[in-house]
């Protein structure tokens, strides 16, 4: 595991802090057996669920998804397992990172790989819209395993050097991360025209300035990025949901479901990534009412909630 041994000078000892703490929960977490690793995450997720200040939010955003009320059975059992979900998400984070190739295609199980197949085969890249839905970075370490160039989008973090903690990680599993600044999209369409599988997360928009959509009933807002690389670049858009699984002999792997092509219009009018960003919601509804448990948004999330926050 490579360190950053410069510190821009814009951030101070208690923010590198964090950056050394995730290093070292990587490396205990890379040496710890499987079996008692995920043991672990799962009892860390259960004392999460009670103890954190994001329990009700989280119950809130389910019950959208469920129909059933917040403080209901189904809710809270479902909360709890969410919380876990998230927890082997952050426990697969540390520990991937050692893993090469053979073990994404061995613990990977995906339903729909040959719409992949039969958008790359006409000479372009793909775009694929995924939600903060199960370990997305294990989908992407499984694209890069298949022999794909696979490129994806992050936000800047601080400290700096976690940003490139996570970009060296994610090289390391055949991924390419471009941060999310200026010209990035540029930048991801010329990705795409190469010939990369592009994946974007299409779910959370964290500005709240994105594209009017209806999930689950309720009205939210999309990011516009994968609809807007997609036009760009003339490909077809495909919308997959990842989980995670449990594998003969008690070993932990994913599945995903990669949906058929959504084709693009042949003159795409004014509305064309508003259009194409509601077939995205619709398509990761699908994919997220399967497994709500595994949907990693503890967020306020649709617009009424994010009005009601103090």
């Amino acid at each position: 595991m490579k360190l950053r041994n410069k510190r821009p000078a814009d951030e101070g000892r208690l923010i590198q802090g964090v950056y050394y703490a995730y290093v070292v929960f990587s490396a205990v977490a890379r040496a710890i057996p499987e079996r008692v690793a995920y043991g672990v995450a799962h009892l860390a997720g259960g004392w999460a669920a009670r103890r954190s200040g994001k329990a009700a939010q989280v119950a809130a955003n389910l019950s959208r998804i469920t129909g059933a009320p917040p403080d209901s059975e189904e809710v809270r059992s479902l909360v709890v397992a969410a919380f876990r979900s998230y927890a082997r998400y952050w426990l697969e984070t540390f520990r991937l990172v050692r893993e090469g190739p053979e073990f994404f295609r061995e613990r990977f199980r995906p339903e729909g790989d040959h719409n992949i197949d039969a958008v790359l085969g006409r000479g372009r890249g793909a775009v694929v819209a995924v939600g903060h839905l199960g370990n997305w970075d294990a989908a992407g370490a499984w694209v890069g395993a298949r022999g794909n160039r696979l490129v994806t989008v992050a936000e800047v973090l601080k400290p700096r050097r976690m940003f490139d903690f996570f970009a060296d990680h994610r090289a390391r599993l055949g991924m390419t991360i471009f941060p999310a600044e200026p010209g990035v999209t540029e930048r991801l369409v010329a990705s795409v025209r190469e010939g990369a599988v592009v994946a974007i997360l299409a779910d959370r928009d964290l500005k709240g300035t994105g594209i009017p959509v209806t999930f689950f009933g309720e009205e939210t807002t999309f990011p516009p990025g994968a609809a807007s690389v997609a036009l760009r670049s003339g490909v077809p858009l495909l919308v997959a949901g990842v989980y995670a699984i449990e594998l003969p002999g008690g070993k932990r792997g994913w599945q995903a479901d990669i949906s058929a092509p959504i084709e693009l219009p042949d003159e795409p009018g004014p509305n064309a990534v508003a259009e194409l960003t509601q077939q995205i919601a619709t398509h990761l509804e699908e994919y997220v009412r399967r497994r709500p448990e595994e949907w990693h948004v503890f967020q306020p999330f649709w617009i009424r909630d994010r009005k009601a926050r103090p």
